[in-house]
């Protein structure tokens, strides 16, 4: 008996003999979020794709509250307990925000709630704004306004805050958290680590269709073994290479900063004297390891802001 709110069990997805997903399994249960990562081409998409029975898996199963992806008359079923923002999200253009969330309302015949949704997600004072007439980011906002109405079970957020300022970042997820501490079960795509490791009860990582690691956030983060990370400022070639020398992997950031990873504060101690020593006078920032380095050791690359291998 399933008794996740998702359970995927071998989903697999073949397009002329290019296996997209590649027997991913996993599950999610009620008041939690669980985020798959991954560059662009990974699998994320068309897995969850499959969940939301958009897509008829090639071979595998996945039950949604108990219900079957792939039993057709468990679909509507499934529809109807499910909320979804899609990676590509479009709405009604001459529509007014709140006529767009209204009209996602009315195909759930649920409009319960709608006042929180829009004040949660700061959306109150354009409700009477044409849809047209807004930013990329408080057009993704509304995706996610229409994905969480009808109060569904279970939630798919496909890259929900791409395009948001930071200030509307942090609102939409402490909304998120909300939403997960009434029980949802919230499935998240995103390619920005900062994001999934705030949100994250458990996180999975995809390469190349498959999962590679799988787990509790902390725990990851953990069992990567890099405590800390150093970003120092003002660091040239000649003692980057002094560093290298003595046995520290250093390497250098897109914003031309150095970049450290140490596995103790006794390490550190060590690294900040040597840079004394060597008249380093530029400015320095630690702070713990976290998925972004779980990223970098799983996939060998970090992501770009769209999603790409750097």
């Amino acid at each position: 008996m399933v008794t996740s709110a998702v359970s995927a069990v071998g989903l697999t997805k073949v397009y002329g003999g290019v296996r997209a997903v590649d027997g991913v399994s996993f599950d999610v249960e009620a008041g939690e979020v669980f985020s798959l990562l991954g560059h662009n081409g990974a699998g994320k998409t068309t897995t969850v794709e499959m969940l939301e029975c958009l897509r008829t898996p090639t071979s595998g199963d996945a039950y949604i509250m108990g219900y079957s992806i792939r039993n057709r008359s468990e679909v509507g079923k499934i529809k109807k307990i499910i909320g979804v923002l899609p990676q590509e999200f479009h709405a009604v253009d001459n529509l007014t925000v709140y006529e767009n969330v209204l009209l996602a309302a009315a195909a759930k015949k649920n409009d319960a709630g709608l006042r929180e949704i829009f004040e949660g997600l700061g959306l109150w004072d354009v409700r009477d704004r044409r849809f047209s007439k807004l930013s990329g980011g408080m057009k993704r906002k509304v995706g996610i306004a229409m994905a969480l109405v009808g109060e569904p079970e279970v939630v798919f957020l496909d890259e929900p805050t791409t395009g948001l300022d930071p200030e509307a970042r942090r609102e939409t997820w402490r909304y998120l958290l909300a939403m997960k501490k009434e029980g949802r079960a919230i499935l998240l795509t995103t390619h920005y680590m900062e994001e999934a490791e705030r949100l994250s009860d458990r996180v999975a990582i995809m390469v190349r269709g498959r999962i590679a690691a799988i787990g509790k956030t902390q725990e990851l983060i953990s069992r990567g073994g890099r405590v800390l990370k150093v970003s120092l400022e003002g660091i040239n070639e000649s003692l980057a290479a002094q560093l290298r020398a003595t046995g520290y992997a250093v390497s250098f950031s897109s914003n031309d900063r150095a970049v450290i990873n140490l596995t103790s504060r006794e390490e550190l101690l060590k690294l900040l004297t040597m840079l004394e020593e060597r008249g380093f006078r530029g400015v320095y920032e630690v702070r713990s390891a976290g998925l972004e380095e779980v990223f970098l050791a799983t996939v060998g690359s970090k992501l770009t802001e769209t999603g790409d291998l750097a």
